[in-house]
Formats: C-alpha cells, structure tokens, sequence
C-alpha cells in the first residue's frame, strides 16, 4: 500500500508539484476564462436599471474585463476616450468606472459637477492624502493638519490666494518681474555661460551672422521662463540664486505624477522616466525642509546664514504657510511635502497654459494682430534710441503693463486663456461622499433631467476634460476659437468675455485652478510676450500647434516647438 508525507515539508513538496506540471498553456487559459467571466459578469450588472421611472437612478457600472484591474489600463492610457465612449454607449449623466478592486461614480454633467463641488459633504481629502503620500513624499503632514483643526489654525491657502491684500500683492509683483525681465526672455548671448538658466533650457542659440535672432524649444523656454519668475515672487530671489537647478527636478517630477499617484514603485516599466522621479523628489524634499529651516530661523530674528539670509521678499503665501507649520510643531522634513505640493501646484499649471496660449496667438497671423490691437492702450514697448540716450549702445527695452486694465478691458485675450484650458487640460477632481447625495440633471443638460442617488462612502470621479471636448457642448470642439467665450451684454451691447460654458474649473490639490494668481500670472506674461517679441516657425511652413501629450491635468505638447525669436522694438 502506498504512503504518503502529511508533514509539513511533504504538503511543500506537493504543492511545488502540482505547480511545476502547469503550463503556460493552462495559465493563459484560466486567464482568459477569468476575463471572459469578468466580462460577462460585469456586462449584467451594467445592465440593471431603475424598475420605477419617478425614484432617482443608481449608477450602473461600465462593463471590463480584468478582475480587480477593471478598467484601470484604459484609464491611465487615455481616460478622457474612456469615459466619452460609456457616456455616448451607455447613455447616463453617471455611471461606474471600476479601478483597483473599488467602484468609482464618475459624474459627466456640468450642473451634476458643480453640486458636487459645493457640497460639503463630498470631501477632496482622499485626493490630496493620496497625492501627498505618493507623489510628494508625506509621511506625517497629514495626521497633523488635521489637529490644527482641532487647534482652530488654519491651512487656508485657497483662502489667501481669493483675498485682498495677497491679489494686489500679486498684480504688482508680477508687473515688477515683468519689467525687469521681459527684455530677457532671450538675451542673443552665444555662450551658455552668459544665459538664464530659461534660456539653457530652451537650448537657445544665435548665429554670429545675425545676433538679432536666435533659435530656441518654445514649450522649454516658456515654460523656464514663468517658472523661474514665479519661483522669485513665491520663494523670493534667495531661493532662486541658491538652488538653480530646483526647476529642472519639478519637470521631472511633474513628468511622472501620475505613475507616482497610483502608487507604481520605480522598478515598474511604466515610463521610461518613473525611475528618475524618485531621486528628484528626494532632492526637491531636501530643499523644501533646508529652506524651511531657514526661514524659521529668519522668522525668530536669528542669522540663518549668508545664503539664505535676504527672505523678506518671500511671498505672504508662503510666510503664512510656513509660520502654520512652525504652530504645528512640524519638523523641516515634516513639512516639506506640504511646501512641494503647493509650489507644483501653481507652478506646473501656469507656465503650461501661458506656453499653449503664446502659441495658438502666434500659430494665428490675424488672431496675433487683434490681440496686439486688444492690448495696445495698455501695455506697451519701448526702446530709446541712442540718439536719445547719448550712449553708443543700446538700452534695453522697456515694457510698460496696466495689468489691471488688461484683466477688464481685453476680452479676446482672456478668451484665448479660456479656450487653451479647455484644449488643453483634463484635470480629474475627485470626493468621497460623507453623506447620501441626490444628483438633478439641469434642464441646460439634458432635454429630459434625469435624477442619481449616490451613497455615503462612494468616491466620485469628475473627469472635466470630457465634457469640455463634448461636441454637444461646444460646437467644433477640436479647433480652437476663443470667440466662443466672447459674448455681448444686452444692455450696453458691448463684448465682454465669460467662462461660464468653462466652468467648474478643475481642482488643483488647493483649489481651483482658475485662482487669482494663475490667471494674473498667465495673462500678464501672455500679453508681455505678444507686446515685446515676435515668434516665428524655424521653417517657411508657419508656426503649428503641437498635438497634446494627453495625461491627467494640464497637458505638455507631444513634441517641443522650435521657433526663431526676435524682438519687436
């Protein structure tokens, strides 16, 4: 009679065994039969319905095929394709995305998105839990500004950034740095030596046979060159001049948000650049806790040393921020995170929109000349003649800005901001309901409203880039025409621009996007550039568009855009 090893060593034997008769034939049939059932399976459920036409519908999940994955794949390859062909097949204003073992309700009507977002009951801590944590670094920041709560301190950065003084604080710094700077964007130095680090950056270059123009990567150039200028009015000139190199590892930190958000390790062959992202975080988070040491120190009267010893120029934004973590109690690393996550958030949105609205101006001959004329009364460029200064060279030019006037008084310019966020730009804002919610359809979206329960524990995606490309919405929606924001008012009869058929704006991890220093910050560059300097394609064929590098958020051009430069004055 046959014997067989109950022991422990035995049970290991057999298990081994019995592995190492499977097949890659077997394998790759059971994985086949699980999507196959997953399909089916999910396929029936999509198809349940509200048997009671008058109760409010439930969401029914899209169909997928990976057990637990669902439709991860697609989401992160293109999630706006994704989420626009189960609104056209399954027809519903919402319904459910499965990603990583959990349900998400993703709500595609704009008077739906909106409810949401006012609601307080639907809260954006996830998000920004999450974004912290895994693209940022956070290992302790958040468990402590949730006692600040309890502390009566407040983390109110929408706040500052929608209020007096901080919005004219704003307007001036700008004005300042564009003054000073403007005439730099390009500065003809042959040598790399002697250029901004923007200019490194957009690998400038100028011939010795004309000095007057030079070759450069528009969206590196642009996007330096904001950058760097909003980095002074942020963190001040000290910080700047001591850590040149910041920017470059924001890029590629920014390059690889989200394989870092859904949480990918550095050895997952995601992107090629996801291995890189690593250390540069680590690099941007010594900063942050180095400068943060500073500025304590600064903040208590004490020397904190030659390099970081100027920081009155700091912004109020980040002063208040700061001294919230120093009542905190939070240690430099602590909170430098919390420092990394607002810096990027500003920075990463304003420079890309400026470069894509500086490009579709110019891309345009007669949309360039309107806005030059929109513009003309209130900002202007200027260069005195050497006659007139009695040097035997020439002084630079001069850029005068009414920031103030453009902001009320220049409609076709803020419609070409508009109208590049809609272009380009797909941020996702995400909120997990802390209460049952009821969804109405208005009667702007849907000839027959319908109503949505959603439960207490649900998250809800909001995919804003959807609905700002649905041909529904807005007529030719893959051309851009910033005409579709201008509107006449009924009673004056004059043109005026309005966002409404915009909005809600995405989230950014403190706010919206669409705050008071962004759209300063855009328009006044917008409107320097366009005064002072005139952009041309390398070739004969006309200055084109790039296609987007589609993510989540605010998109960078699939191919960088070289351009001939040269000033107008």
């Amino acid at each position: 009679m046959a014997t067989y090893d109950i022991s422990a060593h035995g049970a290991i034997q057999a298990a081994r065994d019995g592995l190492s008769e499977l097949t890659w034939t077997t394998i790759f049939a059971v994985f086949v039969f699980s999507c196959i059932a997953t399909r089916v399976i999910s396929g029936l459920r999509s198809r349940q319905r509200v048997n009671d036409p008058a109760e409010p519908r439930t969401s029914r999940l899209a169909p997928y095929w990976f057990p637990w994955v669902g439709h991860g794949i697609s989401f992160l390859w293109d999630h706006m394709g994704l989420i626009g062909s189960f609104r056209d097949s399954m027809g519903e204003s919402v319904f459910g995305v499965y990603l990583r073992g959990e349900t998400h309700d993703t709500v595609v009507s704009p008077s739906m998105v909106k409810t949401i977002l006012s609601s307080p009951d639907a809260s954006s801590a996830p998000l920004l839990d999450q974004a912290l944590q895994n693209v940022f670094g956070d290992r302790s920041l958040i468990r402590n500004l949730r006692l600040a709560g309890n502390q009566e301190i407040s983390d109110g950065v929408s706040g500052i950034m929608s209020r007096e003084p901080f919005i004219s604080d704003v307007s001036t710094a700008i004005i300042n740095m564009l003054q000073r700077n403007m005439p730099n964007l390009v500065t003809f130095s042959r040598s790399p030596v002697d250029q901004f680090q923007w200019e490194r950056d957009g690998r400038v270059s100028t011939s010795e046979e004309n000095q007057s123009t030079c070759e450069a990567r528009l969206f590196e150039l642009i996007r330096g060159f904001v950058g760097q200028n909003l980095s002074s009015f942020l963190m001040g000139e000290a910080f700047v001049e001591n850590f040149p190199l910041f920017l470059t590892d924001l890029w590629t930190l920014d390059k690889n948000f989200v394989p870092l958000f859904i949480g990918l390790r550095r050895w997952v062959p995601t992107t090629p650049n996801i291995s890189a992202g690593f250390p540069a975080r680590d690099r941007l988070l010594h900063i942050m806790s180095v400068f943060y040491r500073a500025f304590s120190a600064w903040d208590d009267g004490i020397d904190p040393g030659i390099e970081l010893r100027e920081l009155d120029d700091v912004s109020e934004l980040v002063k208040e921020r700061m001294r919230t973590f120093r009542k905190l109690e939070l240690s430099p690393t602590a909170s430098a995170a919390g420092h990394l996550s607002l810096y990027w958030d500003v920075i990463e949105y304003t420079s890309k929109i400026t470069f894509w609205t500086i490009t579709h101006i110019f891309a345009d001959s007669e949309l360039l000349k309107e806005i030059r004329k929109d513009i003309s009364k209130y900002v202007k460029s200027s260069r005195r003649s050497r006659q007139e200064t009695g040097f035997p060279f020439e002084e630079p030019p001069r850029l005068n800005m009414d920031l103030d006037k453009v902001l009320d008084s220049c409609p076709l310019l803020k419609a070409c901001y508009y109208e590049s966020v809609r272009l380009h730009s797909a941020g996702i804002s995400f909120r997990k309901l802390e209460a049952d919610m009821t969804l109405a359809e208005s009667a702007e979206d849907a000839a027959q409203p319908r109503t949505y329960k959603l439960r207490k524990g649900e998250n809800v995606i909001m995919p804003h880039g959807v609905y700002h490309n649905d041909p529904q919405r807005f007529s030719n929606p893959d051309q851009y025409d910033p005409l579709r924001f201008i509107v006449t008012d009924p009673v004056s009869g004059a043109k005026r621009v309005s966002a409404a058929n915009l909005a809600p704006f995405a989230d950014g991890l403190y706010g919206s996007k669409n705050n008071a220093l962004s759209e300063r910050a855009i328009l006044a560059f917008t409107a320097g550039i366009v005064s002072m300097w005139d952009i041309t394609s390398v070739d004969e064929g006309g200055l084109v568009v790039p296609k987007n590098w589609t993510t989540w958020g605010t998109f960078q051009p699939a191919k960088d855009v070289k351009v001939k430069i040269k000033l107008r004055v």
